[in-house]
């Protein structure tokens, strides 16, 4: 049954993943108001082919119109003969163009119409080329799309992932462009803080060059400052209305910021839960430091950094840190909350360290930007390997509290971080085009928040259990036996100490017995009883048993001190002033109940005697036996004390006593000296 439940959980959520998966493939979550430049579908028409073409390339033709830019050092707009793309290229300019093929990331791979090819050293053209390069697509738009889809004539293009510097130019118009124009010097040294590798560009189309259905040519002229950034790389590309892009950006800022809050809140709240409840756990560390990490992972890839940050190159170089910081504290989470002990966990353990400080290293001396991205797309398989060992890992803990709950969560983690390396790989046959990563992790943080919440409950109903059997068995233990049996110490089998045992009975019980009907023989016997045994738990002893109308206590076990005897001495004096009490309680006459005690000092067997079912933590021996015979030799209302518990307790300094008497005592060859004691002075330590 529990497996069945299991099986149908996980059933569901990959379900639920593909689902939510294929919608994301529309590039901005919400709506589907865009026009996808590189996605297989765009409102029913086939891909987007894009064109290459290295160098500054014959694309343009010089024209005597004048065109605005902004002149960013002085903050003006100027107007600045800019190169224009032609609106129709003719087949001489066609010429030399590797055309047909989707902007990816790898440098040496294209597909085109008739399958897969590898364009020859690729990074060259950019190096020979002094980094300019063209990008080309065309794009139809109808009036169906205008009125149903953008509800807007007011539209923008949408470029993420552009280098250096670029220029953008719709049906040959400029339109706009990002970092330092690209017509400067040709000796111009670009700053290395012009480095947006990331940074979105959103450049508004000209309503006066919009065509509706014909084709629209996108052309991007980039500067890619090789090899320190590799120009046009993948990304979201799309058309869609001003509005809705400002929507959007808006949306994706708020994510950025609701996962940033969401693990940092996740991870400071088991932080707190586990340090309060739970000390000896440092799965807690590391987690709380996974959801900072992630935090940060999240802050370096929103476009929020870039108000703070100026060098995209650092900003990238942070992101990556802090992902490979995150795997290596994930991993540690997961075999410490799985409570897994075995050798190859420590001999991989060290491995992912020594690999992740390699790798920490080599991002920070990374020359540049393309090497900075290959490495990294080769380590993200690094993390998919110590997946498959995590849920193994997962598997061997699974009879842990909540290790169902957090196993769902590791597995939405999984399958969204291939969701990012199939997106990184752009297959055609995958539907997604958008990276979740972000998601990964808070999904995984939600599911130890549930995990948190289940065992707050868990540990909300064993505490309550807890304390009902506490209060249960404090009825018949005294508070230093309930230590012993709380902290499951008990075992069968004694150990000598020395004791002070205290015999009680209560005389006239008997008596009184005869006269009156049980339960009033009963009702009065329980409150004679509760009142002294709040007394004899008040000096710290150990109530051994109710034996009839007399009670048997000791001191020195489980927990012993030097005043021990001063205590079982002191108790029994004030036991004889409680029986004054509990008889005008009780409204009886003055000496009705009276009670003879005895007190001893000596060594005696103490431990837990009996069966492994039935126990009893009780003390035997001669020393044991002499308390009993003082009891039943003594006289009512008065406290009999040997000799050696006289001693003991600090003799003459303490106790005061009223007469000395031998007794001849059963199983004794020589008389016992008892002190029949009247008071006790007050002693330091009690």
């Amino acid at each position: 049954m529990v497996f069945s439940k299991r099986l149908f959980c996980f059933v569901y959520t990959i379900l639920l993943l593909a689902g939510f998966l294929s919608s994301l493939s529309a590039q901005v979550l919400l709506t589907n108001q865009i026009l996808d430049l590189r996605s297989e579908t765009s409102f029913g028409q086939s891909v987007h082919k894009w064109s290459f073409k290295p160098g500054d390339s014959p694309l343009v033709t010089e024209s005597e119109e004048d065109d605005l830019y902004l002149d960013e050092e002085n903050g003006q707009t100027r107007a600045l003969r800019f190169a224009h793309a032609q609106t129709q290229l003719g087949e001489s300019v066609r010429n030399g163009w590797i055309s047909g093929f989707q902007v990816q990331t790898a440098w040496n791979k294209v597909k085109d119409g008739d399958g897969e090819f590898y364009f020859p050293d690729f990074p060259k053209y950019l190096e020979s080329y002094k980094g300019y390069a063209w990008y080309r697509t065309e794009i139809r738009i109808t009036e169906e799309d205008i009125r149903t889809r953008f509800k807007s004539r007011n539209l923008s293009v949408r470029l993420g992932q552009i280098s250096q510097a670029d220029a953008v130019y719709w049906n040959g118009k400029f339109i706009g462009g990002t970092g330092l124009h690209l017509d400067t010097e040709e000796n111009a040294q670009l700053e290395d803080k012009s480095l947006y590798s990331d940074k979105i560009r959103f450049y508004q189309i000209p309503i006066d060059s919009l065509k509706t259905d014909e084709p629209n040519i996108l052309a991007v002229r980039v500067y890619a400052k090789y090899p320190l950034s590799p120009g046009l790389s993948h990304d979201k590309f799309y058309v869609s209305s001003v509005k809705y892009s400002e929507r959007a950006e808006y949306w994706n800022d708020f994510k950025k910021i609701f996962v940033i809050v969401l693990t940092l809140l996740l991870g400071s709240f088991y932080l707190y839960w586990q340090f309060l409840f739970r000390n000896e756990d440092d799965a807690t560390v590391y987690f709380a430091l996974g959801s900072i990490f992630m935090a940060l992972n999240t802050l370096f890839q929103s476009q929020i950094i870039y108000s703070v940050v100026g060098d995209g190159f650092w900003i990238k170089k942070i992101e990556y840190l802090a992902w490979i910081g995150l795997v290596h504290l994930l991993f540690n989470f997961i075999v410490r909350f799985a409570h897994v002990r075995q050798g190859w966990i420590k001999t991989t353990n060290r491995y992912i360290d020594f690999a992740g400080l390699l790798s920490i290293v080599i991002v920070l001396v990374s020359p540049n930007f393309l090497f900075l991205s290959k490495f990294f797309f080769y380590w993200s398989f690094v993390t998919i390997l110590l997946g498959g060992a995590l849920f193994y890992i997962i598997f061997l803990g699974r009879k842990v509290p909540s290790m169902g709950t957090v196993s769902l969560g590791f597995l939405a983690f999984i399958v969204l971080m291939l969701n990012d390396i199939f997106v990184e790989m752009q297959w055609e046959w995958y539907p997604s085009h958008t990276y979740v990563k972000d998601y990964a992790f808070a999904a995984f943080s939600v599911s130890v928040a549930l995990s948190i919440v289940k065992n707050m409950i868990d540990s909300r109903r064993l505490v309550e259990k807890q304390r009902e059997e506490k209060d249960r068995l404090s009825r018949y233990f005294s508070p230093a036996v309930m230590e012993t049996i709380v902290a499951d110490n008990i075992k069968l089998g004694g150990e000598e100490r020395e004791i002070a045992t205290l015999f009680s009975d209560i005389v006239g019980f008997t008596t009184f017995a005869e006269k009156n009907p049980p339960g009033v023989v009963l009702q009065n016997l329980n409150t004679i009883f509760e009142s002294l045994s709040d007394l004899i738990f008040h000096y710290s002893a150990t109530l051994d048993k109710f034996i009839g109308d007399a009670i048997m206590a000791f001191w020195g076990a489980p927990k012993q001190t030097e005043l021990d005897a001063y205590k079982a001495v002191a108790c029994a004096v004030d036991m004889q002033k409680r029986m004054e009490e509990i008889n005008r309680d009780l409204g009886l006459p003055p000496g009705t109940f009276r009670l003879r005690i005895g007190v001893n000092f000596g060594e005696a067997i103490v431990g837990n005697i009996g069966s492994v079912k039935r126990m009893d933590y009780t003390v035997i021996g001669d020393a044991v036996n002499t308390a009993a015979r003082l009891e039943s030799h003594g006289i009512p209302g008065k406290v009999a004390v040997s000799e050696a518990a006289f001693l003991a307790a600090g003799g003459s300094e303490y106790i005061e006593y009223e007469d000395i008497k031998e007794l001849s005592l059963k199983g004794k060859a020589e008389p016992v000296k008892v002190y029949f004691v009247t008071k006790v002075k007050p002693r330091p330590g009690i």
